[in-house]
């Protein structure tokens, strides 16, 4: 299958491994992200960190019957402790502890309800802020109200949502009035206005602004039926394969079908409705709105994951400016090996 080289490995910027809620005090977790085995815990402080996972004594999975002991994951083979930092802090049985004795720590930052992790392909520090959604935490916006999708493809797949104009009549059965694109550094921005029909029924008319920090997450403000934001991430779990086929994980086992040398991404959304009517009538909308949301996913699923992708593909007026955010995607692949 056809492949860009342009984006061959990992992006640099923010990418979401989990919302706040899914890790509480003293919780250690598993993950595979960017190609590798990673370990997320939450200290006593309240802080998440996340490390490289094997212990430079033996080489055991810090996340596989790790522990927390203060602000620091404890080793299940030999009890080791190693802090947020990386460094070995505790060594039961030696007062020594050695220089060399440390793992890889990952910058991390918890915004917005979510746990933001920073991937740079040449090893550098963070180049942008995330930003502050003003909405969340308010008590008169409900929380997330989240899903997590496993699927077969590439992320600049669904980036290119951003610019695929003419893909929301057929796919999404929307009728689009207004569609512009603005791209500044490291943010690509949308701005819709159209009639949607979704696919739990009835009509919206709806207007959306949804901008994308880097290559790894949007945040996009809709005002509608109901006035709500919504948080769209994709973390590459591994790439470097062949990309479509068939792949699609619902809530399934986070490592399965990962070994058959394609792509796979995470696909995180969360929604957040402004308070309308009480608490708990909004709730109830907001579990309509997320299962809507999730079947209009899986519309886009079923293309991402049994396409080609083309990377001269042959355009015509009205497909929106996909050459463009192409460009812009590149920036986030332009130092730094390929990893």
């Amino acid at each position: 299958m056809a492949r860009d080289t342009s984006v061959k490995g990992y992006p640099t910027g923010w990418f979401i491994v989990c919302f706040s809620d899914e890790i509480a005090i003293g919780d250690v977790r598993r993950m595979q992200y960017f190609g590798q085995e990673l370990v997320a815990f939450r200290g006593e402080s309240g802080d998440v960190h996340v490390l490289d996972p094997y212990c430079p004594h033996l080489g055991a999975h810090l996340g596989v019957g790790g522990t927390v002991s203060g602000d620091a994951v404890r080793c299940p083979f030999h009890a080791w402790e190693f802090g947020g930092h990386g460094g070995c802090t505790r060594i039961p049985y030696a007062e020594k502890i050695p220089k060399r004795a440390k793992v890889k720590s990952w910058p991390v930052v918890e915004r917005n309800g979510a746990i933001h992790v920073w991937h740079d392909r040449g090893g550098g520090a963070p180049a942008w802020e995330i930003p502050t959604i003003p909405e969340h935490g308010r008590p008169d916006w409900m929380p997330w109200s989240s899903k997590l999708l496993r699927i077969r493809t590439h992320p600049k797949e669904v980036v290119e949502n951003v610019a695929d104009k003419a893909h929301f009549p057929k796919v999404h059965r929307t009728k689009i009035l207004q569609f512009e694109n603005e791209y500044d550094a490291h943010r690509a921005t949308q701005r819709t206005e159209g009639v949607a029909t979704p696919p739990g029924g009835g009509t919206d008319h709806f207007k959306i602004e949804a901008t994308y920090y880097g290559p790894g997450f949007q945040i996009s403000h809709m005002d509608g039926v109901l006035e709500s934001v919504l948080l769209l991430a994709h973390t590459p779990v591994v790439l470097g394969g062949s990309g479509g086929g068939r792949g699609f994980v619902e809530d399934g086992d986070p490592f399965d079908r990962l070994h058959d040398g394609a792509d796979h991404i995470d696909l995180r959304f969360g929604v957040s409705l402004k308070v309308v009517g009480g608490r708990s009538r909004t709730e109830k909308f907001s579990a309509m709105y997320v299962d809507n949301l999730r079947r209009g996913f899986m519309e886009d699923i079923q293309i991402w994951e049994n396409k080609v992708y083309r990377p001269s593909p042959q355009l015509v007026p009205g497909d929106g400016p996909v050459g463009k955010l192409r460009r812009w995607y590149r920036q986030f692949y332009a130092s730094g090996p390929a990893a």
